[in-house]
């Protein structure tokens, strides 16, 4: 009896762990388990949120410029109802006010359309660079094809996946040195930051918390500033898209 149990225990530990380990879908194959698990559950989760987005935009000295942008975001809604301008520099916008909003708004989600992440950020060259008990970091390049506005080879992306949930606890991308656009305006620094936080269980936490900074020169003038975006108000929702079947898109979160 003895001799059957020990074996017993060891296919029954070996097969819990299989049952425990998510199938990683093809796009993701290649890349350190950890992360492609963590982008896994926020790829699935993708378009089924609806949040309410509030942006603070700062000077060079950190004074803020104008009031607070409060913008509903809801996947349900038909493509072009999606986007909501609820205030405009702290006050409910006017009608000319929503309309020149939503051509800018409708550019940028173009722009957002272009490339997904996997597009833009060199999964197979990614790198631990830290680790402890409760996180790893990894480090990962941009593709040279990243981005037509930007040179991609002076950027570099870090993703922080928490081990316990297996989900992504922080993103940031930075420029690794200083660098000149169109000639006269040399770019000093960049750098975006996004917390994600846990919204509802047993989904993937989201982006909760994402500021952006750059610093530069153009001609002799010194230029710069920051914005302070939060999400809040998540609402669980079916995309305005899903009929009857669901799949795996691709995830197109970057603005670069």
């Amino acid at each position: 009896m003895r001799h059957f149990f020990v074996p017993f225990l060891l296919w029954a530990s070996v097969l819990a762990a299989e049952q425990t380990q998510p199938v990683i879908s093809p796009e993701l194959e290649g890349l350190p388990v950890p992360l492609a698990i963590a982008l896994q559950q926020l790829m699935k989760d993708e378009g089924h949120w609806a949040f309410t987005q509030t942006t603070q935009i700062f000077d060079r000295d950190g004074q803020p410029e104008g009031g607070l942008q409060v913008e509903r975001y809801d996947p349900s809604q038909p493509e072009e109802e999606q986007w909501t301008l609820l205030l405009r520099k702290g006050e409910p916008p006017t009608e000319r006010q929503v309309r020149s909003w939503r051509r800018k708004k409708e550019k940028e989600m173009r722009r957002r359309e272009e490339k997904s992440l996997g597009e833009v950020l060199d999964f197979n060259r990614a790198q631990v660079t830290r680790e402890d008990a409760q996180a790893l970091v990894y480090e990962i390049p941009l593709k040279k094809s990243a981005s037509r506005r930007f040179p991609a080879e002076k950027f570099v992306a870090f993703m922080t996946v928490d081990r316990a949930g297996r989900q992504l606890a922080h993103f940031s991308l930075k420029a690794r040195e200083s660098f000149r656009m169109v000639g006269v305006a040399k770019v000093e620094k960049v750098e975006i930051n996004a917390e994600f936080a846990k919204v509802e269980a047993p989904y993937a936490a989201q982006p909760s918390v994402i500021t952006a900074s750059g610093t530069g020169k153009i001609l002799f003038f010194r230029v710069g500033g920051s914005a302070h975006v939060t999400w809040t108000d998540f609402k669980r929702v079916t995309p305005y898209n899903d009929r009857f079947v669901v799949e795996l898109g691709e995830l197109k979160v970057l603005d670069f």
